[in-house]
């Protein structure tokens, strides 16, 4: 460890990859969480609808990290040997299959978003709300697959900073317009969830606009013409596909089981999903540094294994799990003290407030083992190419003991929520077994690029 703190490039690194991207992911995802939170002034039934309907956002948000993922561990490499035209047609490849997604998931939200809905909650109220609020915020969709993929292309060749500035930007948008679209400020009709919605898409749209501007305004390493994207063979599209599908079938099926636990969670009413939706708002906001440390890593390994620096990307790896250890013991600490703070945030009933404030209780005495875990996958796993192995650790973590714990929970035994929560959470236990097994064998470390750099 006393070799970890005195190494100074380490740090440097770590801090302008880091700390950006932690950044950008906290104001990322707040743009859906602020319509949460928002919306939470309201009453119980809002919140419920607004976060059943962001659970389609949430697995496309989830898909789409898997393809930028995917893609960021060629672009790292590549650029790891300052191979601009290769980096062009790696982030081509993903653009692609963003841009799919994004409209596929658009399409779903438009014509079919009350059964989005019944999935998860039979309350007529819950599901005309999420149903409007669905079949709009779904327009923001193609928007999130463009400025997603780009952010992450940005980041793989060192540059965090400019998709934050973009993101802060957008979230400041969104909260203004939300308090005025909601609760009709200004002389604006009162429009509730519908209100939050539109809000989203606008904020969304700004997003993009100013990461692409910010490119091609500039001397951007992904400053390119159109052709050269998407200039890419069925060789060179396949050697990404080989990488990054594991990553894209993780990131979905890891989303797909949280919507199954949701599914269970749900079954135990409107009130009990309400309370872990609050909880499950001050988690995402507590795991961005794991998001930050994660795909800081991924671009720290990836660079260094580009570069052929092996054993230096393998002892970087070990700083790496060590920190974010360190960085869980503190963010539990803190989640447990401030969860009676946060809950009070929120207009709901007291027992809502008392089983929101177990369920963070409970993500805290845990969030040092989700650190890990985040690490070991996002990043050093995906950093050095493993990812087959990083998907068949997550997927039968899921479903062989979170899933089954899930229902068993909330349907069979029928547990309080902050038991039922607690259950599932013994998945991480599993994965933190098989992930440092992984890591200690150091057979993730993989230079993936070979035989594939332009050869101009």
């Amino acid at each position: 460890m006393k070799e970890m703190f005195q190494d100074k490039v380490f740090f440097k690194t770590l801090f302008a990859l880091g700390i950006p991207v932690a950044i950008q992911h906290m104001i990322s995802s707040s743009l859906n969480m602020v319509d949460v939170v928002m919306i939470g002034q309201i009453n119980e039934v809002s919140i419920t609808a607004v976060g059943l309907a962001n659970q389609l956002f949430f697995v496309l948000t989830l898909l789409l990290f898997g393809i930028s993922s995917g893609g960021a561990i060629f672009t790292a490499q590549f650029w790891g040997r300052k191979d601009t035209v290769s980096v062009h047609r790696a982030t081509g490849v993903g653009l692609v299959f963003s841009l799919a997604g994004g409209l596929l998931f658009n399409l779903l939200a438009w014509f079919m978003p009350e059964e989005i809905i019944t999935l998860f909650s039979q309350d007529p109220q819950v599901i005309e709300l999420g149903a409007s609020y669905l079949r709009i915020v779904g327009f923001s969709y193609v928007f999130t697959a463009v400025s997603i993929m780009l952010a992450t292309a940005a980041r793989s060749v060192g540059d965090a900073k400019m998709p934050m500035r973009a993101s802060a930007l957008s979230l400041g948008l969104n909260t203004g317009l939300n308090a005025v679209l909601i609760f009709g400020l200004f002389g604006f009709p009162a429009l509730g969830v519908q209100g939050a919605a539109i809000a989203t898409v606008i904020a969304r749209l700004l997003e993009v606009v100013l990461i692409v501007g910010a490119i091609y305004s500039s001397d951007h390493p992904l400053k390119a013409n159109l052709r050269e994207y998407f200039t890419f063979t069925r060789d060179f599209t396949r050697r990404v596909l080989e990488k990054s599908l594991p990553v894209v079938a993780n990131e979905f099926l890891w989303a797909l089981g949280m919507t199954l636990y949701v599914a269970a969670y749900s079954r135990l009413g409107t009130d009990a999903y309400a309370a872990y939706q609050i909880a499950q708002t001050a988690e995402r906001l507590f795991l961005v540094a794991a998001m930050g440390i994660g795909s800081a890593a991924a671009v720290m390994i990836g660079n260094l294994l580009g570069e052929n620096r092996r054993e230096d990307a393998i002892r970087y790896s070990r700083y790496l799990n060590i920190l974010s250890g360190l960085v869980g013991v503190v963010l539990g600490v803190l989640l447990l003290v401030t969860a009676p703070l946060v809950v009070r945030f929120f207009n709901v009933s007291s027992s809502v407030q008392r089983d929101a404030m177990y369920v963070m209780q409970i993500i805290g005495l845990l969030l040092t083992l989700k650190m890990v875990n985040t690490l070991q996958i996002i990043g050093t796993l995906r950093g050095g190419g493993d990812t087959t192995y990083s998907l068949l650790m997550e997927i039968s973590s899921v479903y062989l003991v979170g899933v089954p714990l899930a229902f068993l929970g909330a349907v069979v035994w029928q547990l309080p929520i902050y038991w039922v929560v607690a259950l599932v959470n013994l998945e991480e236990v599993t994965k933190a077994i098989v992930g440092f097994v992984r890591l200690f064998s150091n057979k993730w470390a993989n230079t993936v690029i070979d035989g594939m750099g332009d050869p101009h």
